[in-house]
This record gives structure tokens, C-alpha cells and sequence, in this order.
């Protein structure tokens, strides 16, 4: 039983490290702006919020 939870937890993690960074590195994703001007835009023409999010990539 042990080993199989720790089998199962190095698989998930195998898999964060090849696909996870893939996912990040995506430049359109769905609802995702990259542009904030456009994102602004889009949100006063919606009347939603604009959530902002800024990453620092090394």
C-alpha cells in the first residue's frame, strides 16, 4: 500500500515536471490576454473585473 501511494506520488510529479511548464508556455490560452490595453478594453466593454497577474520568469 505504501509503495504503491509512493509510486502514484512520483508519477504525478513526473508528470507536473514534462507537462506543467509546457501548459505555462502556451501564449493563447483561452481568456487569457497577454496585452493590457486589449484586456482592459474587454473588461469595461463586459462590465467584468480585470484580475492581473504579473510572473517573473528567469
Amino acid at each position: 500500500m505504501l509503495l504503491s501511494r509512493a509510486c502514484a506520488g512520483f508519477v504525478i510529479l513526473i508528470g507536473l515536471m514534462l507537462f506543467g511548464q509546457a501548459g505555462l508556455a502556451q501564449e493563447s490560452v483561452p481568456g487569457w490576454h497577454s496585452n493590457l490595453e486589449d484586456a482592459r478594453k474587454l473588461a469595461e466593454s463586459t462590465g467584468k473585473p480585470l484580475f492581473i497577474t504579473f510572473r517573473c520568469v528567469r
